[in-house]
């Protein structure tokens, strides 16, 4: 009975041993557990906090590059500002599209070019895009016919600067023929981006032309019957009846070396009102 008694002892010490062992290890596993999600909670408070922080940081400069942009658009022609600034809220650059004769030449040195570096110098590739087209040979009348302009419409610019081919044109196609065909141009542009600001400019002037300039004073008139802005860049040149403007031109009465610098001397005044801009 002595022994029996033992036993049953010895088996509840052991019980009482193990349950305790597995009692502690159970409250120990716990206490474990809540460190670790401690830490893990620590942790990924410390991640969203540097994540916030980058957030903040990024929106910041953002905002920095934001408002240098606005301020460089206020040295910019007022009407075209709200283009710009639209642009800038939208994170994109500006498209200025930039078409016409031969007398807008896609050449390195050419008016175009040298506006487009000035422009991008000043003002940064950030904010505005430039493309040149030229439109070689043809006259208004077969840039229509032929839907060369087409492809040109489906870019959608903000901006569309165009010679139209008033020069070419010149004793080929009667003035009220050439306007129709401006007007077909444009509208299909505006089909295509309806907020489009159109800048119209002359052909460069010729020596003693004497049908040309009546024609230069149609497409002013136009402009300003259909609320375009017209760039009248012959006043930056001399007068067309002296024989100096010659010293401008080449054989095939487009600019040369220095009258593309003259236009594009008069296009630049126009666009960067001032320029200090930085």
């Amino acid at each position: 009975m002595k022994k029996f008694l033992l036993v049953i002892l010895a088996i509840m010490t052991i019980s009482t041993v193990i349950g305790g062992k597995y009692h502690w290890n159970q409250k120990v596993s716990a206490i474990q557990g809540k460190v670790d999600e401690t830490k893990e909670g620590s942790n990924e408070s410390s991640v969203e906090k540097s994540n916030s922080n980058e957030n903040q940081k990024v929106e910041r400069e953002r905002e920095k590059d934001r408002l240098i942009k606005l301020d460089k658009v206020n040295f910019l022609p007022k009407e075209l500002q709200p283009v710009f600034q639209e642009a800038i809220e939208e994170r994109r650059p500006v498209h200025l599209l930039i078409t016409g004769s031969s007398s807008t030449s896609q050449e390195e040195g050419a008016w175009p070019d040298l506006l487009e570096r000035q422009l991008v110098e000043t003002i940064g590739n950030s904010l505005i895009q430039v493309t040149i087209k030229e439109i070689d040979g043809k006259t208004s009348q077969e840039v229509v016919k032929e839907n060369i302009y087409k492809n040109m419409v489906k870019m959608k610019p903000d901006i569309l600067l165009l010679e139209p081919f008033l020069l070419y044109d010149n004793g080929e196609i009667k003035m009220s023929e050439r306007l129709k065909n401006i007007s077909k141009i444009i509208t299909n542009f505006k089909k295509a981006n309806p907020d489009m600001i159109i800048l119209l400019q002359p052909s460069n002037p010729i020596y003693g032309a004497t049908y040309y300039p009546n024609e230069e004073n149609d497409l002013e008139r136009y402009a300003k019957q259909n609320n375009y802005i017209y760039l009248d860049h012959w006043k930056g040149w001399p007068d067309y009846n002296k024989k100096e403007i010659e010293e401008l031109l080449t054989e095939e009465n487009v600019p040369n070396e220095k009258g593309n610098e003259t236009w594009a001397e008069y296009l630049k005044e126009y666009f960067i009102r001032d320029v200090g801009v930085e």
